[in-house]
């Protein structure tokens, strides 16, 4: 049986992964980065999310039927 992730920090802090919007997921797939961020201000941030929770995000935008095309996540034609 697989043991449920829950968020240990940000605004979704003490959520499954099943209960975020896409968006949220989609930014931790990317590990936390974020070009937007890096544009308005100007100290570079090095914390990134932790490898485990990467792992899993991206599971469950697959799951929900999402497929990384280069820098973005697209829903898979049926």
């Amino acid at each position: 049986m697989t043991k449920t992730l829950i968020l240990p920090f940000g605004r979704h802090r003490g959520k499954s992964l099943k209960e975020i919007p896409d968006n949220y997921l989609f930014w931790l797939c990317s590990r936390g980065k974020s070009t937007y961020y890096k544009q308005i201000h100007s100290l570079d941030v090095s914390w990134s999310v932790p490898i485990e929770i990467w792992e899993a995000a991206r599971k469950e935008a697959e799951r929900r039927g999402y497929h990384k095309i280069g820098e973005r996540w697209e829903r898979k034609e049926a």
